[in-house]
Parts: C-alpha cells; structure tokens; sequence
C-alpha cells in the first residue's frame, strides 16, 4: 500500500512538471510537425528538454452552459521531457473541475476514471496511460465526462481518426 502511494504522488509531481512546461513555453516555441485526421503532432525544446506530444480538440462539446465562458478543451498524450515520461495521457477541461472529483473515460464502451486538479485531469498511473493508448488505438470515439467547479457536468466527444499514426509519430521523433 504504501510503495503504491508513493508510486503515485512521484506520478503526481511528473504530472504537474509537464503541467508547468507546456503552459509555461510560448505558443511561437511549439512546432507543429505533422496533422493524421483529428491528431496533431507538436514539438517543443523546454529548459528541461523536449517535450513531444499529440493532441486533438473535441468535435462535438455537449452541456448545459455558456460555450463563450469555456476555455481550451483538448487531449494530450505526451513524452518529456526527460526519458521517464512517456506516454502521458492528460486533459484539459476548458474550466476549473470540481474540487477532489474524477473524470469518466469512455472509448466505445470501455471505461476508465481520473483524477482532477483545477482545469486539467490524469490517470492514476502509468498502467492506466498504457491501457487507455491501446483503447484508443483500437477505438472509434473517446467520450470524456466532467463536472465543473460550478455544478456544470460537460461531455465532450473527440474522434480518434488518425490517433495511431500520429501516435507512432510521436515515438519516432521523441524517443
């Protein structure tokens, strides 16, 4: 139990280290290198090394709220910057989620939870990440349910079109 906890507040702290670089880089630093479908693939050079990742936008956001109030809502796998952090898998909300909340997961029926913290949301671990890139590998559609600090629950819908090529990308530039 214990080696578990520690294993996922090391987990944790890798999260918020890539949290901080990607936001903290300016978009004129990020270099798109290629588009498969509803996947990109992006590349940064950070203090601390590259930072490579694929991502897609929802296409379609479903709820019961102001879409002029929501920020960016996007899907990230990623590897860096160091060696250690590979295939990432993060979200970020586009609002602040409910405090101490999870995130549903559902690629064509199979289901997986995250956790939350503010506006971004996390496997529980490396395991987790692994299992979540093959289903989407395999899959047609990731369906991601949240609710917001406000009450608000979101369902946004994201194609997985092009997902494995841009994944296979994303290992052949930052390996």
């Amino acid at each position: 139990m214990v080696q578990n906890m520690t294993e996922k507040t090391a987990f944790f702290l890798k999260m918020i280290v890539i949290c901080l670089f990607s936001t903290g880089v300016s978009a004129a630093e990020k270099i798109k290198i290629e588009q498969f479908n509803d996947w990109s693939v992006l590349r940064q050079e950070t203090d601390a090394g590259r930072l490579c990742y694929i991502t897609s936008d929802p296409i379609e956001k479903k709820g019961d709220y102001d879409r002029d109030n929501r920020g960016e809502t996007r899907v990230f796998v990623t590897h860096g910057p160091g060696k250690a952090e590979r295939d990432v898998v993060s979200i970020v909300a586009g609002y602040i989620y409910n405090k101490q909340s999870e995130v549903e997961i559902k690629i064509d029926g199979k289901k997986q939870t995250f956790f939350t913290l503010e506006d971004r949301a996390w496997s529980y671990g490396p395991d987790e990440d692994k299992k979540l890139i093959q289903n989407m590998k395999r899959g047609n559609k990731l369906t991601i349910t949240g609710v917001s600090s406000r009450g608000t629950t979101t369902i946004d819908e994201y194609s997985l079109s092009g997902f494995t090529k841009a994944k296979q990308m994303l290992d052949k530039i930052c390996s």
